[in-house]
Parts: C-alpha cells; sequence; structure tokens
C-alpha cells in the first residue's frame, strides 16, 4: 500500500526516520540506545548489581526475564500505551525512532484485559523495534474524568476472583507489573474492591503497581489510592502513585513531598506532550514541581513517563513520539539546572529498582 505523503512530498515513514535522528539529545543526558534483543538472548555477561536490587530480580519482558541491568543502556518509561494508530509497521518504526533516540524499555499499560492479538502485537513490536516491551495489567476506570467505567463483569466478581484472575493472568500473559490502575475523582466501592484485589494479586506475584489519578487535577484521589494499598500491606518500594504531573496549583510539591514520605514512587508520566483532558497542566509547572521534590531529597522516588497513546503525537504525524520523555521534557529538566547524574538516575534506575521483582515460586 503507498504511504500518504506530507505537502513536502515525504511519506510518513520517511518523516519518523527523518525526526528519530536526534540521538545527541539522549547522549547529552548520558544515554543510549542499547535494545538489540537477538543479542541480549545471547549474552552470557555477569550482570552488573544495580543499587536497591535484590539477587536474583528480574525485569519481565514479553520476551523474556532479564536481569535489571540488561534492558538496555538508556530511558526505562514505566508508563506508555503502545496502540497509537493501531499500525503494526508505523509503531515498529515509532519504537525503532524512540531507540535511537534513547528509549531501550517501555511499560504498555493496560486499560483492559489483553486478547491474544494484542498480545502478538506487543511480541511483534519488541521484535522488530529493538526496544524492550514489558506487559503490564489490570483493570482502569475513571467515570469522572475520561468516562471510562469497568466492564460489567467486575460488578459481578468478588475481591478475590478479581485477585485470581489477575494471577492467571500474569503468568499466562507475562506481566512485568501490574498497571494502569485507576480510580475516579469520587471513588467507588468497585473501585475499592479492585485496588484491594490487585493488592492481593501483588502480594501473590511480587510485581509493581503503578496507579492512574484522574487527569483534573485530584490531590485527595492520591491519598485516598495509597491509604487503601497501603493498608492492604502492599510494599511501598513497589508501588508509584500516577499522574501527580497532573496536580495544579502546588508548585512546592506539598502533596509529592507528603507521599514521597510514606516510601512510595511519584509518577511525572504525563509529561512532554499536551494532554487534551487536562489543557491547563503544563511542563513549566510539571518542572517547578520536579524540582521541588529535588530540592526535598526525594531524586531515588521519582519516575518519568508520558502516558503516550495519541495518533497526532506519533513521529509518522509530526509530533515527538513516544521518545517524548528524553526528547521534550529531558532538555526543560538541563535548562533548569537539573544535572545529568540525576536525569539519568531518574531515567535509568529508579524504574528498573521499581520494575525489578524476584519471581515467586508456585
Amino acid at each position: 500500500m503507498k504511504m500518504p505523503t506530507d505537502a513536502a512530498g515525504l511519506t510518513r515513514r520517511q518523516a519518523i526516520h527523518l525526526l528519530g535522528v536526534s540521538a545527541g539529545l539522549a547522549l547529552a543526558s548520558g544515554l543510549s540506545s542499547d535494545g538489540d534483543l537477538a543479542a541480549v538472548a545471547q549474552t552470557g555477561a555477569q550482570s552488573t548489581q544495580l543499587r536497591g536490587v535484590p539477587p536474583g530480580a528480574v525485569i519481565r519482558t514479553i520476551v523474556k526475564d532479564l536481569p535489571a541491568d540488561k534492558v538496555g543502556t538508556g530511558a526505562l518509561l514505566f508508563h506508555e500505551h503502545l496502540t497509537a494508530g493501531g499500525n503494526i509497521d508505523v509503531l515498529v518504526d515509532e519504537l525503532r525512532a524512540s531507540g535511537q533516540e534513547g528509549v531501550s524499555c517501555i511499560v504498555d499499560a493496560a486499560t483492559r484485559r489483553r486478547n491474544d492479538a494484542a498480545l502478538d502485537n506487543l511480541r511483534t513490536l519488541a521484535m522488530r523495534s529493538g526496544v524492550h516491551v514489558v506487559v503490564a495489567g489490570g483493570y482502569l476506570e475513571d467515570v469522572d474524568n475520561l468516562q471510562m467505567p469497568y466492564p460489567p463483569e467486575i460488578a459481578r466478581m468478588s475481591e478475590d476472583q478479581i485477585a485470581d484472575e489477575l494471577v492467571r493472568d500474569a503468568s499466562t500473559q507475562r506481566w512485568g507489573a501490574l498497571g494502569e490502575i485507576g480510580t475516579s475523582t469520587r471513588m467507588r466501592d468497585d473501585e475499592r474492591k479492585m485496588l484491594r484485589a490487585v493488592s492481593k494479586a501483588h502480594r501473590q506475584t511480587g510485581l509493581a503497581i503503578f496507579t492512574h489519578t484522574p487527569h483534573d487535577s485530584c490531590p485527595t484521589c492520591a491519598t485516598e489510592q495509597l491509604d487503601i494499598l497501603e493498608a492492604q500491606g502492599v510494599n511501598p518500594k513497589k508501588l508509584c502513585i500516577g499522574h501527580l504531573s497532573e496536580i495544579l496549583n502546588d508548585p512546592r510539591a506539598e502533596l509529592h513531598k507528603a507521599i514521597a514520605k510514606r516510601g512510595v514512587f511519584l509518577g511525572f508520566d504525563t509529561v512532554g506532550h499536551f494532554l487534551p483532558h487536562s489543557p491547563n497542566q503544563t511542563d513549566a509547572a510539571r518542572v517547578k514541581m520536579f524540582l521541588a521534590v529535588l530540592d526535598a531529597g526525594y531524586e531515588d522516588q521519582i519516575l518519568l513517563s508520558s502516558d503516550f497513546g495519541r495518533p497526532p503525537d506519533l513521529k509518522s504525524q509530526w509530533g515527538s513520539g513516544y521518545s517524548t520523555v528524553v526528547t521534550v521534557f529531558v532538555p526543560k529538566l538541563k535548562y533548569a539546572g537539573v544535572k545529568d547524574a540525576t536525569i539519568r538516575k531518574i531515567l535509568y534506575e529508579n524504574p528498573r529498582r521499581f520494575l525489578a521483582f524476584v519471581p515467586k515460586t508456585a
């Protein structure tokens, strides 16, 4: 099929390649791309133990389990959606270009149960692009902001039935995390039930959890999620409260610091691009909150990602693509004075420590 062209006569495929050559930005941040799955599959080299990662821990990709330091040498983005546009060939090129810009591994977040075709697509993306793909699983509900309810069967299932389903799917579909687990501005009983079920699945599998809080800036949602998950015995070092980059009118990041004191990760996971459902939030405000968190000494608890998933943001449609964190947001951090070593810790060490787990035996 002939690829569409723009006014300058470039095909979308050519546009991706033209926009995917800015690896210098990644290298300037101390990052490089190293996502050759074939080479990784054959490696027998000793892995260098990352700080805070226990012996025997792995990051579970859709292809295989790998030591935490063997999922490439570049950025690991813990919350993205590898479904934008739906064209597998375009998505392969998008990921390959993002790999050239310093992205080594991407976590694909779920909002519903995946079918076999969706898993096959993720496996194809990983094998053809050279970027490692981690499958995350779970359910998202956000009725007030995104008009996304749970599937009807969730209301009929018990907490234990949901937990059992999550554990089975995690095993058969090779999940590497639980997420994104979303709740509405006014948390409903089924959402509390889901949080308790996810907590049980976490305790049985050891998988990390990342959440979705509403994009309309809901500080109480973040603390309510944390209260429930913490009460259920979730390991705070394996929990990230998401979308804290969407909090408005908190330049000193008081909410972020209060949450960080409880030991969990802070999800700055909507950075580097415009989100239509949160038009009042900007990267300028996000950088201020980020700097406030750094000043408070919580650089070990920050995770970056973009929650990417809109076709207009693809490189083939002249957007920044899946590497928007590295090519758009990181330069803003550097301009604000954040050191390269800190940026590397947040893009490389923190997400690997968050995802790495010791698989539990039956």
